[in-house]
């Protein structure tokens, strides 16, 4: 079930300049410059800082016109910064909106004043979501994934920054209705001491959007080494994980500056409901026991 798809050009960004000392980013390269920025260059440099995605969408007629500057100008700094020319630097914010960067999806465009609209907008693009999300499920693969989930030794779930809460949700739901579900790395702790115990008999779901840490491939493939499945669940902009069993993407983008997780919690919900009624009555045995001892536990007011 492994598929990348809807990336946003597949081109990478001309960053071979040598003078900018790990500066890749193009506002990294204008704030490694910019003391020694000529004032008509630092005009069209202070409108890129203040909205670096912009570049993704305007020529350098429009750039010059939005800063009131010259094009000119606009060639001159972008040969200063190190790109072989303007459609390089385009590139790069390309780049950095596709890799999620919050700062590279901010829009120069205000927000509409109908609070009406934006709520019927925000509706509007999870519902979207969603549906795109589930109509790519295969039913069949689906089906090997929710058995994978219920007939493993143990499953593991792994995410790393926003894609930790998602983590923690869909551990939380699955430990209702079977044993051995784990959240790693604990708190303090590398989840090499997790990995190194794994066998062909576990499962390993990593949750892994946007931006994703480098430790998401190094994960999976150690994973897959010592004999795990894993399942990756991420979004369309993800590089294909060969070392992935199955991977389910989700629809996250709108118009927004944060990514949305509204079609990753219908997703790992629907799984989770799916888990649930493939365990039938040993998973509600399960949810018995856990409710006889919150009652024992006083767990609840």
């Amino acid at each position: 079930m492994t598929s990348k798809s809807d990336p946003p050009n597949g081109e990478t960004p001309d960053m071979t300049a040598p003078a900018f000392e790990g500066a890749t980013s193009l506002e990294g390269r204008i704030r490694t410059s910019y003391q020694g920025l000529p004032k008509s260059e630092r005009r069209i440099a202070d409108l890129i800082l203040e909205f670096p995605g912009e570049v993704a969408a305007y020529s350098a007629t429009e750039l010059a016109e939005l800063s009131g500057g010259s094009k000119a100008a606009v060639t001159r700094l972008i040969q200063r910064l190190g790109f072989s020319g303007f459609d390089a630097a385009r590139r790069a914010a390309r780049n950095a909106q596709a890799w999620g960067s919050p700062l590279y999806l901010l829009s120069r465009e205000a927000p509409s004043s109908d609070f009406g609209a934006r709520v019927q907008a925000q509706i509007d693009e999870d519902t979207r979501n969603i549906t795109r999300t589930l109509e790519w499920l295969r039913g069949d693969l689906f089906d090997e994934i929710v058995s994978a989930v219920c007939d493993a030794r143990r499953v593991f779930f792994l995410g790393y920054r926003n894609s930790h809460f998602l983590a923690g949700y869909a551990r939380g739901q699955i430990i209702q209705v079977r044993d051995e579900v784990h959240l790693i790395p604990t708190a303090g702790e590398t989840i090499a001491e997790d990995i190194a115990g794994m066998t062909d008999d576990d499962l390993l779901i990593v949750i892994g959007f946007r931006r994703r840490v480098a430790e998401v491939p190094r994960a999976m493939a150690a994973a897959q080494a010592a004999g795990a499945r894993v399942l990756y669940v991420t979004d369309w902009s993800a590089d294909p994980a060969p070392n992935a069993t199955w991977t389910l993407p989700c629809a996250v983008r709108g118009k927004a500056v944060f990514d949305r997780y509204a079609a990753a919690m219908s997703l790992l919900h629907f799984l989770s409901v799916a888990v649930v009624d493939r365990l039938a009555a040993t998973g509600r045995g399960r949810l018995q026991r856990i409710e006889q001892l919150h009652e024992q536990l006083h767990d609840f007011d």
